[in-house]
C-alpha cells in the first residue's frame, strides 16, 4: 500500500527564479489524494534537489515528477535515479502533456492535463498491487505509458468543472515564503502563439469568489502574510468576479489588510480596471506588451491588442499610481532589426524603468513549436537545455527562429536591450536610496544587475 509520495520538482536549483516560488500545482495533488484517501495516509516530501539523496532517506513509495520543457533533461535524469530504486514514477506538467512521446523509458506513467482525479486513480491502481500493468493502465483516461515498447495515450479527460470541487493546495507540505502566491482560474481567454500556459488548461475556468476569499483568509490566519501573488494568466479576465472578491474582502472585514499583485492585458486596462484593482489593494501588475511593432504585435498576440492600447495602458496605470512591470520579446521569424528597434523606441518613448527582455522561444504545444519543428529546428529528440528561457546565459545554444537575423545579431541586439535597462537601473538608483541600497546588494551577492 502506498503511503510515502515523493513529488520533484524538477527546475534548476542554481537560478533564483525558479527556486523562489513554491510548486503550487504539486500541493493540488496532494490535496486530492487526501480528499481521496483520508488526511493522514499520506506522508508527502517536496523536493527540487539532491534527489538520490532524499530518496534514500525518505525511502518513499512513490515518485511523481513535474517539469517544463526546458528541465525537461532534468526530469528524465531524476526518472532514471528513481528507477535504479525500482520505484514507479509518474510525470506530469505542461512538457509531457504536450509531447507524450518523449516519455522516457524510466517514467512508468506520464499524466496528460490536469492531474488532480488522474493521481488518485494511479495510486488506487498501485494499491491494488501489481504495479503499472499495461492492461490496467489502459481503463485510465488523460494518461501516457508504454505497452511492449510502445508509446499509448489512453482517451482525455474533460475539464474539471467546477473548479471549486477541486480541494485547495496542501500547502503545509510546501516551502513556506513570505510572499505566497495563489491561483484563482485556470486557463486564458486569449491564445498568444507562443503560450503553452492556455492550450494546457484549455477553456478558461474560474474559481469562485467565494473560494478565492476563503483561500486568502486561510493566508492570513495561518501565514500572516503581507502580499499575495495572484498567479493566474490574466486574473482581470472576469471583471464580475473581481468585483464580487472586493464585495466579499470588505464584508470580511479584510479589505486592504493584504497587498496582492497580478497580470493585466494592456487592451483591458481602463480607468475604471485600475480603480478597481487600487480598491483591491493590487500595488503592482505585470502587463506582457511584448512588441512595439504593430506587425509583429499581431503576430505574437492576435488582432485584438494594439500598440496604442499598450500606450495607453501605460499612461491610465501612471495615471493611478499604480506600479507595472513589462515585458517583451524579440527575434519573431519575420522580424527585422528596424521592428526590434520599434519595441525599443517604445520602451524610451514611453519612459518604462521595469521592463524583461525575452528571444522568441519555441515551446512545445505552440504554434512557434510547429512552425519551428517544420523548418526541422526541434524535434522530440532534441537537447531540452536548448529552451532555456534565460537567452543571456544559453545566447549560443538557444533555439532561434528568426529568418531575417542571425544568431550574434540577435544576441546583438538583446544586449542592447540589457545595456538600455542597466543604465534605467543605475539612473533610477542615484536618484532613490532605497533603490540604491538593492543594487548594491544585488551586486555584492555577485548577481549581474541585467541578464547579459
Amino acid at each position: 500500500m502506498i503511503s510515502r509520495i515523493m513529488f520533484i520538482n524538477a527546475v534548476n536549483a542554481t537560478q533564483e527564479i525558479e527556486t523562489s516560488l513554491p510548486p503550487v500545482g504539486l500541493g493540488y495533488l496532494a490535496s486530492a489524494l487526501r480528499g481521496a484517501f483520508g488526511p493522514n495516509r499520506f506522508e508527502f516530501r517536496v523536493v527540487d534537489r539532491d534527489i538520490e539523496r532524499q530518496i534514500a532517506v525518505f525511502r518513499p513509495d512513490l515518485v511523481g515528477i513535474t517539469s517544463v520543457s526546458q528541465n525537461y533533461n532534468k526530469a528524465i535524469e531524476y526518472a532514471r535515479v528513481a528507477k535504479r530504486q525500482d520505484l514507479p514514477v509518474i510525470v506530469g506538467g505542461v512538457h509531457i502533456s504536450a509531447l507524450p512521446a518523449t516519455l522516457s523509458v524510466d517514467m512508468d506513467v506520464g499524466v496528460l492535463g490536469e492531474g488532480e482525479r488522474t493521481i488518485v486513480d494511479l495510486v488506487r491502481l498501485l494499491d491494488r498491487g501489481g504495479g503499472f500493468e499495461a492492461s490496467s493502465l489502459a481503463g485510465i483516461g488523460g494518461i501516457v505509458f508504454r505497452r511492449k515498447g510502445e508509446i499509448v495515450t489512453t482517451p482525455s479527460r474533460d475539464p474539471i468543472e467546477p473548479l471549486d470541487a477541486l480541494l485547495p493546495p496542501a500547502r503545509d507540505v510546501l516551502p513556506v515564503r513570505r510572499s505566497p502566491y495563489m491561483f484563482t482560474s485556470r486557463g486564458c481567454p486569449y491564445r498568444c502563439t507562443f503560450c503553452a500556459s492556455c492550450r494546457f488548461w484549455g477553456k478558461v475556468r474560474f474559481f469562485s469568489a467565494e473560494y478565492v476569499v476563503q483561500e486568502i483568509k486561510n493566508f492570513i490566519s495561518t501565514q500572516r502574510v503581507k502580499r499575495i501573488g495572484f498567479w493566474d494568466d490574466l486574473f482581470v479576465a472576469n471583471q464580475a468576479r473581481l468585483k464580487q472578491i472586493v464585495a466579499l474582502l470588505k464584508k470580511e472585514g479584510i479589505l486592504g489588510t493584504v497587498e496582492f499583485t497580478c497580470n493585466v492585458r494592456s487592451n483591458l486596462v481602463t480607468d475604471e480596471l485600475v480603480m478597481l484593482l487600487k480598491t483591491l489593494n493590487i500595488v503592482s501588475v505585470g502587463m506582457g506588451l511584448e512588441s512595439g511593432s504593430p506587425r509583429i504585435l499581431a503576430y505574437l498576440k492576435g488582432q485584438n491588442v494594439t500598440v496604442e492600447n499598450h500606450a495607453n495602458a501605460v499612461r491610465v496605470l501612471r495615471k493611478h499610481g499604480l506600479k507595472f512591470h513589462t515585458s517583451f520579446i524579440i527575434g519573431s521569424p519575420q522580424e527585422t532589426r528596424e521592428e526590434i528597434l520599434q519595441t525599443l523606441s517604445f520602451i524610451k518613448e514611453n519612459r518604462l524603468s521595469s521592463f524583461d527582455i525575452y528571444v522568441l522561444t519555441p515551446y512545445p504545444g505552440t504554434p512557434v513549436w510547429d512552425y519551428a519543428k517544420a523548418r526541422g529546428l526541434v524535434g522530440e529528440d532534441m537537447d531540452w537545455d536548448r529552451l532555456n528561457v534565460h537567452f543571456g546565459v544559453n545566447h549560443e545554444d538557444a533555439v532561434i527562429v528568426s529568418e531575417t537575423l542571425t544568431r550574434e545579431e540577435v544576441y546583438a541586439l538583446f544586449r542592447r536591450f540589457a545595456e538600455v535597462k542597466r543604465r534605467i537601473l543605475l539612473r533610477k538608483a542615484v536618484r532613490n536610496p532605497k533603490s540604491l541600497l538593492k543594487l548594491l546588494a544585488r551586486v555584492l551577492s555577485g548577481k549581474p544587475l541585467v541578464e547579459r
